[in-house]
């Protein structure tokens, strides 16, 4: 544990009469609480968990004092006595705790306490490391085998590392941010995270293994089967992967608080073997209506892929919300349908400063040809330049169950007709 912090891990309700090494079942409640906030007073007052205070048992009470207590039982007395502060009466002028406070004093623990205490620590000797997958400017990502599972290692860069342009005190933040995210999340279309390594260096994060890769990379080889032709996937496959987007989105746009993705792009969206989509690298994800915890990572201006970044981040608009993902997930809607990158031949700068200052968007004639005008206008609602006029996840999710219901329908009769 760091050396200026001293967090407590682990607070044990049991019955009012057990004592710290009773076997009982007791029920458990994890949380952290910083030692800091509480008082001189209150840490001389602590007493072990389920003792008596009366005069009945005066032997063990005395032959419990000399017991040197190890850290482990120590901060759960603190939580315990601590939580026992907060149901007695106030006096005057005094501010009762809140859950709230609670919650704030806790987010603020070192990532590598809190993995302890959501037990989702990782010892690295489990983790075998295999072949390469990518390297980016902050970190390099494996095929990797940890207790009979294939998964996927992403590991920061040391500073030995040569050839990164990013910041590594940046870099580091961002995984920190990543691995805060993802282990509070659990939805079928994220990608699963497993655990992560923190207390040494480097930081590693593993995730569940997608056999499909990503999407960027998946339509991409299907365009050099073509000769270098677009491959555009059928209205059941747009409709399906433009869902799972949306109910990923749906997800972490109601969470509370809400959480930002804020980097989506066709590159971040993975598939498995049976080409179902799940959305990850949460590295620059954003919690709404909170202030950053204890690290530099990138909270404002120009943060993401350029080619699907919202105007109002471009132009670093501090008061932007949950809506920049439904930018990204219009452009991402046109590429999946089309089977190209918006404005392939553009720079991704150029696009994202035209689109904002010239409301420069793709054409969507193609889109009407190929998946109905419903669905264009629906891309065309989720680029709007005005944020509060963009549908919601919830309104996306809504609407696209209408195709793909009018789609079924239609199927229907055709198989009638014939």
């Amino acid at each position: 544990m760091g050396a200026d912090t001293e967090p407590i891990s682990i607070v044990t309700v049991g019955s009012k009469n057990c004592s710290p090494t009773s076997s009982s079942k007791s029920s458990k409640l994890s949380l952290d609480i910083s030692i800091k906030t509480m008082s001189e007073s209150q840490r001389s007052n602590v007493k072990t968990e389920g003792e008596d205070t009366t005069d009945s048992e005066p032997s063990r009470k005395k032959d419990d004092s000399h017991l040197s207590l190890d850290e482990d039982e120590e901060m759960k007395q603190l939580a315990s006595a601590h939580l026992k502060n907060m149901s007695d009466p106030v006096g005057p002028g005094m501010k009762k705790s809140t859950s709230a406070e609670i919650l704030n004093h806790y987010s603020q623990q070192p990532i590598h306490v809190r993995s302890r205490a959501e037990q989702w620590e990782l010892p690295r000797s489990e983790i075998q490391l295999n072949a390469k997958l990518g390297e980016g400017d902050g970190g390099v990502i494996y095929y990797a085998h940890w207790r009979g599972l294939d998964v996927v290692a992403k590991m920061l860069k040391t500073e030995s590392d040569h050839g990164s342009t990013m910041d590594g005190a940046v870099a580091r933040a961002d995984l920190i941010n990543e691995i805060s995210v993802l282990s509070r999340l659990r939805h079928p279309n994220l990608v699963m995270f497993l655990g992560a390594c923190t207390i040494k260096e480097p930081l590693i994060i593993l995730n569940e293994y997608l056999s499909g890769g990503n999407l960027e990379d998946y339509l991409a080889s299907k365009r050099k089967e073509r000769g270098g032709k677009p491959w555009q996937p059928p209205p059941k496959q747009v409709l399906r992967w433009s869902m799972e987007l949306a109910r990923a989105l749906c997800f972490l746009h109601n969470c509370n608080p809400v959480v930002i993705h804020r980097d989506l792009k066709p590159a971040n969206l993975l598939l498995n073997e049976d080409c179902h989509l799940k959305v990850g690298d949460f590295g620059l994800s954003k919690l709404k209506d909170l202030q950053k915890v204890a690290g530099t990572y990138r909270m404002t201006g120009k943060t993401g892929s350029m080619r699907y970044m919202a105007p109002e981040v471009f132009l670093d608009n501090p008061q932007y919300d949950e809506k920049v993902d439904i930018y990204s997930c219009g452009f991402i809607m046109w590429y999946i349908t089309l089977g190209e990158r918006p404005f392939d031949k553009v720079p991704a700068q150029v696009v994202a400063e035209k689109a904002s200052k010239n409301d420069l968007r793709p054409n969507l004639e193609p889109i009407i040809q190929v998946a109905g005008n419903e669905f264009a206008s629906l891309i065309e609602q989720s680029w709007h330049k005005e944020p509060n006029l963009r549908p919601s996840a919830s309104e996306l999710v809504d609407k696209l169950e209408e195709l793909q219901q009018q789609l079924q329908d239609t199927k229907k009769k055709k198989c009638i007709i014939m």
